[in-house]
């Protein structure tokens, strides 16, 4: 197992990254229980996942003298503020206690949604990420952001929610849709290109197909991904400051996501169209050499990323006006995350409209 500690003094905790992890679940929760142990456990669980997969985690809690209530959730259109309303009243009616644990056991989605319950029920109970995507293990599980959409924007109402501990599991990335493991490599490349370029060498030695035979190949992968996150996460923790580099590519990524539709792009996928914008962007405006935004758009080629997939269609200037929704707008304006060179990205840049518009154009219609 390769152990990853994002150090946040009382809140700090670790992400356990390796083959088997779902089996050791029962000692994680077992070892932050503490003296008196957790008095219940509420799984959440993404609805698609295989029944013999959710049991696994149940048993694991069970096996601890758990009560354990399951609820499941399907899709991007559960992260929503009702379904976080009826993940409380599901947990209240089970009387959850402050001593109780929301386990997570899913994507993106479900992280987020059972997240920001656990943060608001009784004002805050424990929660434990046991994330079944290749995204929520490289990003979303990591860091304690969670929330849910809006119809104006997405992620515009959450909480910083940090997790007891985070089990990361390749093996539970076996039979992931191909188009979804395909789109977290969008997330990957970002944190080679704002902050640690070993994440691309990584993905050199792994070459084409990226561990799609074997998930046990993505471990050192993904611990380094977890790593550059924690050590960006531990520096800024509530996002005041150089948390913002992570959002390179998602000014346009979350607009993309709000005009097309929740759900039409997997998160990756509108992500990399927003980090070929912003490359072009960089170059122009922080004077980032094209060579390094060269290493960038070769491996989104490699993983078919950074363009619309066909049949769908967008307008630039709809797009625009959605990014001016961002949670990181100021005075109307968004504020963009732009590199200085690979490896080194800055946050709170004001475009010009007419240039922003430019960069889209062009990538939109490459």
């Amino acid at each position: 197992m390769i152990r990853v500690a994002v150090t946040l003094g009382p809140r700090a905790y670790l992400v356990q990254v390796g083959s088997g992890g779902l089996e050791q679940l029962g000692a994680v929760v077992r070892e932050q229980g503490g003296a008196g142990g957790f008095s219940a456990a509420a799984l959440v669980a993404d609805g698609g996942l295989p029944s013999a997969l959710v049991e696994r985690a149940r048993a694991q809690l069970q096996g601890l003298g758990l009560g354990v209530t399951e609820t499941r959730l399907r899709g991007e259109r559960a992260k929503s503020l009702g379904t976080v309303l009826r993940l409380c009243t599901e947990f209240r009616r089970s009387a959850l206690d402050r001593r109780a644990l929301v386990v997570a056991l899913g994507g993106g989605v479900v992280g987020d949604v059972a997240g920001f319950a656990a943060a608001v029920y009784l004002r805050g109970i424990a929660l434990l990420h046991c994330p079944t995507t290749l995204q929520a293990m490289v990003d979303s599980a990591i860091g304690g952001k969670t929330g849910v959409n809006l119809a104006v924007g997405k992620n515009l109402v959450g909480a910083v929610h940090q997790p007891v501990a985070v089990v990361c599991d390749p093996e539970l990335l076996r039979g992931l849709p191909p188009r979804d493991r395909r789109a977290a490599f969008g997330e990957i490349v970002k944190y080679g290109m704002v902050s640690d370029p070993e994440v691309l060498s990584l993905l050199d030695e792994l070459g084409p197909g990226a561990g799609a035979d074997d998930p046990a190949r993505l471990e050192p992968l993904i611990a380094r991904c977890v790593a550059a996150k924690a050590e960006v996460v531990t520096g800024d923790e509530h996002d005041h400051g150089r948390r913002a580099i992570l959002n390179y590519g998602h000014t346009i990524g979350h607009a993309l996501e709000s005009t097309l539709g929740y759900g039409r792009l997997r998160h990756g996928e509108a992500v990399a169209i927003g980090m070929r914008v912003a490359g072009r962007l960089s170059v122009e405006l922080r004077d980032c050499p094209a060579a390094d935004i060269a290493e960038q758009d070769r491996r989104l080629d490699g993983f078919r990323l950074g363009c619309l997939p066909r049949g769908l269609d967008c307008d630039p200037a709809q797009l625009l006006a959605a990014a001016r929704h961002d949670k990181k707008v100021v005075d109307g304006d968004p504020r963009w995350v732009l590199l200085d060179r690979l490896g080194h990205a800055t946050a709170g840049h004001r475009v010009p409209p007419a240039r922003a518009l430019a960069a889209l154009q062009e990538v939109l219609a490459s």
